[in-house]
């Protein structure tokens, strides 16, 4: 479960934290993926990371977090097919339904919390 503000954001939560996973993420998947569901990359060290939208038919948003879960940088609406490059060293990001930012007001410096089981 992903939570932002006390707020339930997605119930389920997709982890990506292999070469595999984290290469495809949600190519040729439909919006429907998005429902109700986050998009967690897990890295093992702190890094800048580019984000592919390659054969991603949708827009999305993408919050990126250091080490404490804290957001460090927001990413609104990136475009099918566009790529983009983090400003920010990051731990993981969360690819969430295009218009997440806004609806919850996400913020810099703001903690995001999640459960999740490792795979």
């Amino acid at each position: 479960m992903l939570r932002y503000n006390k707020k339930i954001i997605a119930h389920k939560i997709i982890v990506c934290d292999n070469l595999f996973s984290q290469g495809t993420g949600l190519m040729f998947r439909t919006r429907k993926s998005l429902d109700d569901t986050a998009w967690l990359f897990v890295f093992n060290r702190s890094q800048r990371v580019g984000v592919t939208m390659l054969f991603v038919f949708f827009p999305i948003d993408i919050v990126f977090l250091d080490k404490d879960d804290k957001i460090v940088e927001l990413k609104e609406s990136l475009r099918p097919f566009r790529n983009y490059m983090s400003v920010s060293k990051i731990s993981k990001f969360i690819e969430l339904e295009k218009g997440t930012i806004k609806k919850y007001h996400m913020k810099h410096g703001s903690k995001v919390t999640f459960d999740y089981k490792k795979s």
